[in-house]
């Protein structure tokens, strides 16, 4: 025999058994437990493992398990009592009862009582060990072992007990949130402005060959690069758009700041400044939000939405791209590119409690981005005693260089406007906030003063304003939003006084009344029905009153979101012919069949004078390889009496990506184009320039060093070597490849200004015996910018002890942590049956054991059990021995500490 560490307990022992039982070796008639016969094996049923380790022999005939563990490990009803040497109880049922008498040598179950054979139960060391043909006619269930994976397996065509309580665990624990792995205790990536980065830059370049209805032909030649880096100290981005002939057109420029923990500007405590293109926030009853040149300032967080109740999302729309938008799973809106290069969602409606909004922008390459943001309502207003504040001047619509003509609406809604605001938590419920802007409208300066004030309600946020413009009219809004189970519900009255006219009420509105409801329906496990409905009246300054319902459902299921939305109006007055009586049908929706991915819209007028469809769109896509996409669609214009198909083929290379195209309408009139998109940016890697595929403008980048870290401090010292072949992840983000001979590998695509843990990728380590140092490090990536990051990977070792109460019985089942210098959970395992417990595969370093806080409650006992102790080079193994468990501390009595050995 070879002897093997306490470490390779169980393996010994299942090596032993698997040798035995692949021999064929065959014992005596009489067979008698030995040390080389033992085996300790898991039980498995389903899909899952069942407690702790049980103890076994393989025998004669078979195999058989310890009743004792047996019992502890399904939780049956079933008492073995060795003094009396009887087992009484039920298994699985209670009609199920079952008696064993080994001094009658019988077994009385439901079947009736028979004799037992000697082969059915042996005496062990440990008690009583059981065949597991015999187990499976006591369980009513089919109890084999199996070679394998060396277990014991159980099979049911009947549900078991054990097994649905394990179910509703589950579910259970679907149901309860996950607990947040804390990211502040993880070191930082430091990432400093500088006074110079070179700027990334993404390219998309387009070629096109139009043809008329009439037979004319025309070329146009577009281009759009977009750049982000850093100068003097602050982030860049830069956007230059050409006309249809390849001439610069416009050019928009904006240097910035942003840090959320509001540390900008010394006392006045920014979470943001900028300069150059900027967003003006909007307000409640006067001013609409704006883009132009000028300047923002502001300490509200940066997802705060200025509005109450609604928000707007705005960004960058390159041609050719279209935009969705997804308010908590359910889509509620789609846009196509425009020329202006943005997309805008305007008065988005927020629900009471968390708005997970997401943008999802779908390039002519197959490209897909995800902006994503969280809106609380009612949750997480401005906290007590705190002030938030903003500031800004624009001119809209104008870029900060002008190259080309001005944007549409200049001269109309253009022109300089200014605004500040202030808001101020009194107390967890209330806010009060106040706010003044200047405006141009229609060619007319307008000057407004607004006041708002917001009240918590139980599940209900209340806000009342009042905004009077400066030799002109006042308006007040009363606004609810609230929800009552699954129902939502918005609320909003409105009056106009005066000559009052702003960009946010309609000029001829007088009086204002709505009322919205979302109601969540679930229609199954993984879908549900989301139901809208509401109503709308409006009383104009001529007598037109307007009444307007409205009802929107979605169907949210695994792979298909669909919304139909339906609009009624009907008016009467002077002005009825401007609303277009009548009924209108909206839908939008989103697949997949197969591997083709489905998305239409359209909108059909029922009823009303021009009844009708008035325009509708599908389109398909499908992955021909893992570097190919085709797409095809085709869309209804009813305003321009046309149908156009199109369809186009994109293929991914390393460093670019190119589509072609081509549309045909019904007019005769055609398209065809091609168009290339790549980025430039530094090599962070092997220095220099590289061409990607990637968007490295728009997205943060981090350059990532893996080391081996042979005295296990986290530093890396001039002896300490690269490690080649390791791969780096960042949530669902992985290094574009390996890192190389000096252990350097880039991972692209992190998300701007949302900290992310950069870590090792398990699965790539070239030795399972090396373990990262840490979980992680954490960096917030700018745009356009690599984060340097170095990840070390140390030798590991192992950490043993066995577990005892304070009378000095094992103790098993109990949760054990492993915890670092930083005070982070590295491992946590639970001790065996016989309080064995072990900590394998630890990094070099210095670690605390502690209980688990619900082992350490159910048991009564303190948490820390004083153990520090350290992995290092010739240090690789730590045998604790015994370790005791304390009482609390108001009764515990000073203890020795465990040693490492």
């Amino acid at each position: 025999m070879f002897s093997i560490h306490r470490l390779g307990r169980k393996a010994a022992a299942t090596l032993a058994a698997a040798l035995l039982l692949g021999t064929g070796q065959v014992a005596a008639q009489e067979w008698e437990p030995t040390e080389d016969d033992s085996l300790i094996v898991e039980i498995r049923a389903g899909s899952y493992t069942l407690g702790g380790m049980v103890r076994g022999y393989q025998t004669a005939d078979g195999v058989c398990i310890d009743l004792a563990d047996t019992v502890q490990a399904l939780d049956v009803a079933l008492r073995v009592d060795p003094k009396s040497r009887r087992a009484t109880g039920w298994i699985f049922s209670e009609d199920n009862t079952v008696t064993i008498d080994r001094d009658s040598s019988t077994a009385r179950t439901r079947n009736g009582t028979r004799k037992l054979w000697p082969d059915e139960i042996y005496d062990t060391p440990e008690g009583w060990c059981v065949d597991t043909r015999t187990l499976s006619e006591w369980f009513g269930a089919t109890v084999r072992f199996d070679m394998s994976s060396l277990s014991v397996v159980i099979e049911s065509d009947k549900p078991l007990p054990f097994l649905e309580a394990l179910e509703r665990k589950s579910r259970a624990a679907r149901l309860r949130p996950k607990p947040k792995f804390d990211i502040s205790q993880l070191p930082h990536a430091e990432l400093p402005y500088r006074d110079w980065r070179t700027p990334a830059v993404d390219v998309l370049a387009r070629a096109k060959l139009n043809g008329a209805a009439n037979g004319s032909t025309s070329t146009e030649f577009r281009y759009e690069a977009y750049a982000s880096g850093e100068i003097l100290g602050a982030s860049f981005n830069a956007r230059l758009a050409s006309d249809r002939q390849g001439v610069p057109d416009s050019l928009r420029l904006r240097a910035f700041r942003t840090d959320p923990d509001g540390g900008l500007l010394g006392p006045l405590g920014a979470t943001q400044v900028a300069v150059g293109d900027v967003q003006l926030n909007a307000g409640q009853l006067t001013a609409q939000t704006a883009v132009g040149r000028g300047a923002f300032v502001s300490n509200r967080p940066i997802e705060r939405p200025s509005q109450f109740g609604t928000t707007a999302l705005t960004g960058a729309l390159p041609a050719g791209w279209d935009a969705e938008l997804y308010r908590n799973g359910q889509l509620i809106a789609w846009q196509q590119s425009r020329a202006d290069g943005r997309y805008e969602f305007l008065d988005v409606a927020l629900l009471f409690g968390q708005n997970l909004l997401e943008v999802v922008l779908y390039g002519p390459q197959g490209q897909v981005r995800r902006e994503t943001s969280t809106i609380p309502v009612g949750q997480e207003s401005i906290p007590e005693g705190k002030t938030y504040y903003w500031a800004g001047v624009v001119e809209k619509d104008r870029d900060l260089i002008r190259i080309g003509d001005d944007a549409p609406g200049v001269g109309v809604g253009g022109g300089w406007r200014w605004g500040v605001g202030v808001e101020r938590g009194i107390d967890k419920r209330t806010v009060v906030g106040l706010g003044a802007y200047s405006l141009s409208t229609l060619g007319e300066r307008r000057n407004f003063i607004e006041g708002n004030v917001q009240r918590t309600l139980g599940p209900a946020v209340l806000s009342i304003t009042a905004a009077q413009q400066f030799g002109g009219g006042r308006a007040y809004s009363a606004q609810a939003l609230g929800q009552i189970g699954k129902l939502n519900f918005q609320a909003q009255t409105l009056w106009l006084d005066g000559e009052y006219q702003s960009e946010v009420i309609d000029t001829n509105t007088r009086r204002e009344h709505s009322v919205l409801f979302d109601y969540l329906m679930p229609t199954g496990a993984r879908s549900s029905l989301p139901l809208q409905a509401g109503y709308r009246r409006a009383s104009l300054r001529d007598g037109t009153t307007v009444n307007e319902w409205t009802g929107r459902a979605s169907l949210m299921m695994r792979g298909i979101s669909l919304t139909a939305g339906v609009t009624q109006r009907s008016s009467s007055g002077p002005s009825e012919r401007r609303y277009r009586n009548g009924t209108i049908l909206d839908l939008l929706g989103n697949t997949s069949v197969g591997r083709v991915r489905l998305r239409g819209a359209g909108k059909w007028r029922v009823s009303g004078a021009e009844a009708g469809f008035e325009e509708a769109e599908l389109s398909a896509e499908t992955r021909l390889t893992d570097r190919s996409d085709l797409r095809a669609s085709v869309g209804y214009d009813n305003l321009l009496g046309r149908t156009a198909f199109s369809a186009g083929y994109v293929h991914q290379f390393d460093r670019f990506a190119v589509r072609a195209d081509a549309t045909y309408r019904t007019d005769k009139s055609f398209g065809f184009g091609v168009s290339l998109a790549f980025s430039l940016g530094r090599d962070p890697v092997g220095g220099g320039l590289r061409v990607s595929n990637e968007k490295l403008a728009r997205k943060g980048s981090a350059a990532v060093t893996v080391f081996l870290d042979e005295n296990g401090d986290g530093k890396r010292q001039a002896n300490e070597k690269p490690l080649e072949g390791v791969g780096v992840e960042a949530g669902i983000l992985h290094s574009l490849a390996p890192t190389d001979a000096q252990g350097r590998t880039v991972i692209d695509g992190l998300p701007p200004y949302r900290p992310v843990t950069v870590s090792i990728d398990m699965a790539t380590l070239p030795d399972p015996l090396m373990q990262p140092t840490v979980q992680g490090v954490v960096v917030s990536p700018r745009p356009g910018v690599e984060a340097e990051i170095q990840l070390a990977l140390a030798p590991s070792g192992e950490i043993e002890g066995t577990l005892l109460s304070a009378d000095g019985t094992p103790r098993g089942g109990v949760t054990l942590e492993l915890v670092d210098g930083r005070g982070l959970v590295i491992k946590s395992i639970v001790s065996e049956f016989d309080g064995f417990f072990l900590f394998d595969q630890v990094a070099y370093g210095r670690y605390a054991i502690r209980l688990a806080e619900s082992s350490a409650e159910a048991l009564d006992v303190p948490r820390d059990l004083g153990i520090v102790t350290e992995l290092s080079q010739g240090r690789d193994l730590v045998v604790l021995g015994f370790v005791r468990l304390g009482e609390r501390a108001e009764k515990r009595t000073p203890a020795l500490k465990s040693t490492g050995s």
